[in-house]
């Protein structure tokens, strides 16, 4: 009686010695679980802080440019004017030698005093030198002018680029697309296949990045698997745009997702009905039409 009692409470003893083994590692894997939690976290933190400090940057460039721009304009305006100005000026002293000329001509058919000749040869030759002086300021100011029309160019192409950037980190990115093939086996795992005619499935997965200057809320991500012949691998009856071309498009899987600045990790799996062709395939990813990725892959 006493042994049945001692196998008994044994018995207990070894069950409940399991059971706190089994609350010790659930326990183990919960608090293994938070520290993965808090890394990432800490992760997309950091990366947010980065491109925060990014966006500021580009967006002070983009000030700067724009501020250099007005200058070189307003400066470009002062020259056309100071060049209408000489060329006024220009015009009045070329019809001015035009006058002494004539009136050079008309002195030398008439009897004139020889002081008088020679002063009106002198005032000749006093506005040539004028209107010389003249001609190399305007020469300067157009060289200076091409200068500052060239700075606005180089200015307007670095803000161009500069508003490219702040315009791309407000797409969202597909990033890390895997895709896998397999042949299914009755009553067996399926197993990885390369060879074309043997693929039964494909499976494919990716990541939407966090993008702290998306909107959020729902997003359409629609999968287009194409084949070698460029001809998409089960069609879908609906169709949508994409933006960049504004052109209607079937795809291959779709689903929404509510995106809410933070990444977002995917699969789809697509199964093929028919045997398929050897050669490359490609894989592109839209998320509200907007071409957001793309992955190749071989089948032999």
């Amino acid at each position: 009686m006493e042994t049945f009692k001692e196998k008994r409470l044994e018995r207990k003893f070894k069950s409940q010695q399991t059971t706190s083994i089994v609350l010790a590692v659930i326990l183990f894997l919960s608090v293994l679980g938070n520290v993965f939690l808090l890394v990432r976290n800490i992760r997309i933190s950091n990366e947010k802080e980065e491109i925060a400090q990014h966006k500021d940057l580009i967006e002070e460039n983009m000030l700067a440019a724009e501020e250099t721009n007005a200058r070189l304009k307003a400066e470009i305006v002062t020259l056309n004017e100071r060049l209408e100005t000489l060329e006024e000026d220009v015009a009045m002293l070329e019809l001015e030698i035009q006058t002494r000329e004539a009136r050079i001509a008309r002195l030398s058919k008439q009897v004139f005093k020889k002081d008088e000749f020679r002063q009106q040869i002198v005032e000749l030759q006093e506005i040539e030198n004028e209107y010389k002086k003249l001609k190399e300021e305007k020469q300067k100011l157009l060289t200076e002018l091409e200068t500052l029309k060239e700075q606005l160019r180089n200015q307007e192409e670095e803000y161009e680029s500069l508003a490219g950037k702040v315009d791309e980190a407000t797409y969202l990115h597909a990033y890390n697309i895997c895709a896998h093939n397999f042949k299914d086996r009755w009553l067996c795992r399926p197993v990885a296949m390369d060879v074309a005619r043997r693929v039964d499935r494909t499976t494919v997965s990716f990541e939407i990045n966090a993008n702290i200057f998306v909107e959020p809320g729902e997003k359409d991500v629609y999968l287009v698997m194409t084949s070698p012949d460029g001809n998409i691998i089960n069609p879908s009856t609906d169709t949508f745009t994409i933006e960049e071309t504004g052109v209607s498009s079937t795809f291959t899987r779709h689903t929404t997702v509510q995106y809410e600045n933070q990444s977002v990790p995917l699969n789809f799996t697509i199964d093929h009905d028919t045997r398929l062709d050897s050669g490359i395939y490609q894989i592109t990813v839209y998320i509200d039409g907007e071409h957001s990725g793309n992955k190749e892959f071989t089948l032999e």
